[in-house]
């Protein structure tokens, strides 16, 4: 399947790619993007079954409405049962995909492999009395074209990926934003993670918020096989600033083979 083919499956849009009967890697995107958003890594991965799906809410999949992460996350086992090899995949999530994951993981870890998450947090944000005239204010400025430019470059993405994520930022509600944001603040990782034995890779930028870059640890520490590590100088979105490294450390974790150099490891 080395042309992409596109289908929808239990409403998501995913974009199935790479080499049928390989394993699988379901790639799960942030907050505000879509699929275009893994434009460096499915290429680098080809040799593996790919799906990219849009999330509810967003890009293909915007006619979905989002209700949760735990929604998501059964919508995502459903997809992999559905479309991987023999039922089961590794998972790629950053951000909003990695919350997601790490809720997959909780309740349907029987359908996953090993996974990768990046740029979570694993409490609930500080400072919550300012939670809801900042969620005010972003959701506002979204839906202004200047702003998100300005968001675009900050995530230091190619003049053709800063466009996808402008005219993604615009077209999400600002309902699915409200709701994800107000998630997200709240999340706080599930000690029913220390019984899970997937092996998980957390992971963040190295320049990102300290409460994302402490958690790495925390959620490390929880899972019983889990690593964490940090990738120096980078930011949340590192898949783009540095996707050669990012990418062999994908493929290093998938394949359980010693993870790249420029990786800082979290104990």
């Amino acid at each position: 399947m080395n042309n992409s083919s596109r289908t929808q499956t239990m409403s998501l849009y995913v974009n199935e790619t790479g080499t049928p009967g390989a394993h699988s890697i379901v790639f799960l995107h942030g907050v505000g993007t879509s699929g275009w958003m893994w434009g460096k890594q499915i290429p680098a991965l080809a040799d593996f079954h790919c799906l990219n799906v849009d999330l509810p809410g967003h890009g293909k999949s915007s006619h979905v409405p989002w209700i949760s992460l735990a929604d998501t996350a059964d919508q995502i086992a459903a997809i992999i049962r559905a479309q991987a090899a023999n039922g089961r995949a590794h998972v790629v999530g950053l951000s909003l995909g990695g919350y997601i994951a790490l809720v997959l993981l909780e309740r349907h870890a029987d359908a996953v492999d090993r996974v990768v998450i990046s740029g979570v947090t694993a409490a609930p944000m500080p400072n919550r009395a300012l939670l809801k005239p900042q969620l005010w204010l972003m959701s506002s400025l979204m839906k202004r074209r200047w702003f998100a430019n300005m968001q675009a470059r900050a995530l230091h993405l190619s003049s053709a990926m800063q466009t996808a994520f402008t005219e993604n930022l615009l077209a999400m509600s600002t309902e699915a934003y409200g709701r994800i944001y107000h998630e997200a603040a709240d999340f706080a990782v599930s000690s029913a993670l220390g019984r899970v034995t997937v092996p998980t890779l957390i992971t963040a930028g190295g320049s990102e918020s300290q409460i994302i870059v402490d958690a790495v640890g925390v959620i490390a520490r929880l899972m019983p096989n889990a690593q964490g590590c940090l990738a120096p100088g980078l930011g949340h979105g590192w898949n783009v600033e540095a996707p050669d490294l990012f990418n062999a450390m994908i493929r290093a974790w998938l394949l359980a083979t010693p993870l790249p150099e420029g990786l800082l490891a979290v104990r």
